[in-house]
């Protein structure tokens, strides 16, 4: 399972990521986004599954720890 930390810094790198319009509702992403980019709120998280749907998370996790 992802840390929040890696879950933020794949966020931030990620050319994949879209904001999720349809969390604007709930209270922990309204404290989160817009300033801080993470998976947990990009529409291609799996909140249920923890994962990425179009599985970019671990591509973009690995070219982070080798830069």
């Amino acid at each position: 399972m992802a840390s929040v930390e890696q879950l933020r810094a794949v966020g931030r790198s990620c050319e994949d990521f879209e904001l999720d319009q349809s969390l604007y509702g709930n209270s922990y992403v309204m404290s989160v986004a817009p300033q801080e980019r993470s998976c947990e709120i990009c529409r291609h998280w799996d909140v249920n599954k923890k994962e990425c749907r179009i599985g970019v998370f671990d591509e973009v996790l690995s070219s982070l720890d080798q830069s």
